[in-house]
């Protein structure tokens, strides 16, 4: 999952437990029914290469993120998926963006 998914998945994720340089994000099962939820099912997207290990578990409803904290402002990665305003959420995926592939 990259961010920009992340960001148009964000109403159906929170935030389960955080560390800098581990996320574990929880998914709501309503997911199941939105269309690129299924498409990514298929075919994951790749993450970047500051994303070292990446772990869903549908029993849990959960995914881990472990990332690189000096690439990846661990603060950014929980406003991307807290944030309600949409603007905010494009705002924080050019921002990680940019610090990734600047």
């Amino acid at each position: 999952m990259d961010f920009a998914t992340i960001a148009s998945l964000r109403k159906y994720l929170s935030i389960k437990h955080s560390l800098p340089g581990r996320i574990r994000i929880k998914f709501a099962m309503s997911i199941m029914n939105d269309p690129e939820a299924m498409k990514l099912a298929q075919s994951p997207p790749e993450m970047p290469p500051a994303v070292t290990d990446t772990q869903l578990n549908l029993f849990s409803r959960t995914l881990l993120l472990e990332y690189d904290a000096e690439q990846i402002p661990p603060e950014l990665l929980e406003e991307l998926i807290t944030t309600d305003d949409d603007a905010r959420a494009s705002e924080v995926v050019e921002e990680l963006h940019g610090l990734l592939y600047a």
